[in-house]
């Protein structure tokens, strides 16, 4: 990856489509393994700790290894510490919650509120246009996520109505990370130098917290949740630090239509791998979201103006 400043050469919209697309298959995928990492009963912020342990030891390795320097200013510390605890440690956290009490495909559907919500901060901080087809690329998949969550149809009784509200916080989370990311992220740096301070500024957050409640993972049997929990830890590495590039190559808004792809991808990983089967609605509202993510165009030049 290489640092992209103001002067960043121009990708074209297929490439960024193909990467997006990319990162949101690997992603949903992710959730099946998040599944199994909780399915013996590990805490979901010690399992969020051991991801951040994971990314924070990588990308600091390729760091050294690579000469990469790490900006330790003020203003990029305020910057690690914010992405830190707005997208791993807390959203993290209520990710893993909510999977514990409801279905993976849900969780997922949830992610796909991402990019509304950081359009509407973007428009909010004068940082995106308000233009007609994204606003209604936007507005469809957020139909097909509420078509999706009607009553009898995903969200399994009334009763889960906190856990869904959990994953609908964490991704107002991940929306709230993807403008510090364009507004703040520091100059001259790349991806993996990025992940690599936020990820430590993660670790710093969560492991007191971790060590004062007793929640600490014991990975060392090493059975299918152990590994489990070890391949999220990679597979969110690879897709995080893609999707920081992806933020700053083409804006937050169109990076946050990686959400979409990751609920498409949940649901068919599940047809595949859990032989989940779904109903006409169902299918009706990807169709939505995939015309909406059509619409939902790359930003093509500098911040809106106020």
């Amino acid at each position: 990856m290489t640092a992209i400043p103001g002067d960043a050469p121009r990708h074209t919209p297929l490439f960024l489509w193909c990467i997006a697309i990319a990162i949101g298959v690997s992603w949903g995928g992710s959730q099946l393994l998040s599944k199994i990492a909780i399915s013996t009963g590990h805490d979901p912020m010690g399992v969020t700790l051991i991801e951040t342990i994971i990314a924070s030891t990588v990308t600091i390795a390729i760091c050294l290894a690579s000469g990469r320097r790490v900006p330790m200013s003020r203003g990029a510390v305020g910057f690690y510490i914010a992405c830190g605890i707005f997208g791993a440690a807390l959203p993290g956290t209520l990710n893993y919650t909510a999977l514990s009490y409801l279905p993976m495909g849900i969780v997922s559907m949830l992610i796909a509120t991402v990019p509304m919500m950081t359009l509407l901060l973007g428009w909010a901080l004068g940082r995106e246009r308000m233009a007609g087809l994204r606003v209604t690329g936007i507005a469809m998949g957020a139909g097909a996520v509420a078509m999706i969550a009607l009553p009898d149809t995903a969200v399994p009784g009334v009763g889960q109505t906190i856990w869904v509200l959990l994953g609908l916080t964490a991704a107002a989370c991940y929306a709230i990370e993807n403008l510090i990311i364009d507004i703040a992220s520091p100059p001259d740096t790349d991806a993996i130098t990025l992940m690599a301070g936020m990820s430590f500024a993660a670790t710093v957050l969560l492991l007191p917290v971790v060590l004062m409640r007793g929640v600490w993972v014991d990975v060392t049997p090493f059975g299918p949740a152990e590994q489990a929990i070890l391949g999220v830890g990679l597979v969110h590495l690879v897709c995080y630090t893609g999707f920081v590039w992806l933020v700053k190559a083409a804006g937050p808004v169109f990076a946050a239509q990686v959400g979409y792809a990751v609920t498409i991808s949940a649901v068919l990983w599940g047809m595949a791998m859990l032989g989940e089967r779904h109903g006409q609605i169902i299918w009706l509202a990807l169709v939505l979201i995939l015309i909406g993510m059509a619409l939902v165009q790359p930003r093509q030049e500098s911040p809106a103006p106020k």
